[in-house]
């Protein structure tokens, strides 16, 4: 039987938790506390700063390196769900698949089929150790404010991710293109494969060492994009869903992918995205080393 749900410790706007069936001993959760919150600038701060408490947490008690970041949309994945964390609520919920030299990976568990998965087991004692952990620095006061009103960067010189390359027409961009916190554009298929409309990825332009010190305004930004990507494909999406990959002090900045998901159609991209696409590179960086390779996820 899968162990009850466990919260490590709880937020004005979220609460970290580990499921109700964690997939690997790296597997926990942030949930809303209350779904009716909108998201904006305030409760995108705390998201930020919750996950930023628990890489913290993560690296200082089990070395950690990298997380793997999931979250749906208007979305509950069903039937085999190969590919994504079956949904334990309708609360909106951010999946963080912590990575450690020697652990279990997000991909070896979400391959399988739903039915055929098992819970990590003997996770209480990491459970307890990040517990302490994080009511210890919070008593004495280690933890960076919250800030809401966090303005986007200023744009960095030089050409910065997703920029064309030099002299290329930039006539087609609307007005303040150049500026946005993210370039996003469809997954461009391989080679001798047909085009699959619904993926796309994310890229921002001011780089960070890690995905949670992000301008919250750019994550709401993106949220809106998102939405808006969902809204306008023909025919309209149901919801989205977004995988990324944070490999902490990586050289590039993180790729992050996004879906968007139609109800009763033969859904396959985030399946073949995790077939193919979502395993951690090997490298230096995963075992706490610099000099390893980019977070990019390759497709």
């Amino acid at each position: 039987m899968p162990q009850l749900q466990t919260q490590l410790y709880s937020s004005t706007f979220w609460s970290a938790r580990r499921p109700k069936f964690p997939l690997t001993e790296g597997h926990l959760v942030l949930r809303l506390n209350d779904p009716a919150i909108a998201f904006g600038p305030d409760s995108a701060a705390g998201l930020l700063h919750s996950y930023g408490r628990l890489r913290k947490a993560l690296t200082a008690v089990c070395g950690a390196t990298a997380a793997q970041l999931y979250m749906s949309l208007n979305w509950q994945p069903v039937g085999d769900a190969v590919g994504e964390p079956l949904a334990e609520t309708s609360t909106p919920t951010l999946h963080l698949f912590f990575h450690w030299p020697g652990s279990t990976t997000a991909a070896t568990a979400l391959r399988l089929p739903a039915h055929q998965r098992t819970a990590a087991a003997g996770t209480e004692a990491l459970d307890a150790e990040l517990r302490s952990w994080l009511a210890g620095t919070e008593r004495a006061g280690q933890e960076w404010p919250v800030e809401a009103e966090t303005p986007f960067p200023d744009p960095l010189p030089g050409r910065r991710p997703g920029d064309p390359a030099p002299g290329q027409d930039r006539s087609w961009e609307p007005p303040g293109w150049e500026d946005r916190p993210f370039h996003i554009e469809p997954v461009r298929p391989i080679s001798g494969e047909p085009f699959r409309v619904g993926h796309w990825t994310a890229i921002s332009r001011f780089p960070t060492p890690s995905l949670d010190r992000l301008a919250p305004a750019s994550v709401v930004e993106l949220a809106g994009t998102l939405q808006g990507l969902a809204s306008h494909s023909r025919p309209a999406a149901h919801g989205c869903t977004v995988w990324a990959t944070d490999i902490w002090d990586a050289p590039d900045p993180a790729t992050l992918h996004l879906f968007t998901r139609r109800r009763g159609e033969a859904d396959g991209l985030p399946r073949d995205f995790v077939a193919a696409g979502l395993d951690l590179p090997r490298g230096a960086a995963l075992d706490g080393n610099p000099g390893g390779p980019s977070p990019t996820v390759d497709t």
